[in-house]
């Protein structure tokens, strides 16, 4: 059986924990800043943890986890 490749966009956008759940960052924080609020953006730095749903989805597609 051949082995199962991991969706090369996945690499760059998620990684796993040790617990095993799928972390990210926040999405909107690349430009269009200065309109924003600051608080907004001091919340936008942080990393954020996908809900089970998708994570489901998102290990679908990285069948070897990603470290």
């Amino acid at each position: 059986m051949p082995k199962l490749k991991t969706k090369s966009s996945l690499k760059l956008r998620f990684r796993t924990t040790a617990s095993g759940k799928i972390k990210c960052q926040q999405a909107h924080h690349n430009h269009f800043m200065r309109r924003r609020s600051k608080r907004s953006l001091n919340q936008a730095t942080k990393a954020q943890f996908l809900e089970k749903g998708d994570a489901n989805l998102i290990t679908m597609l990285m069948p070897y986890g990603l470290k």
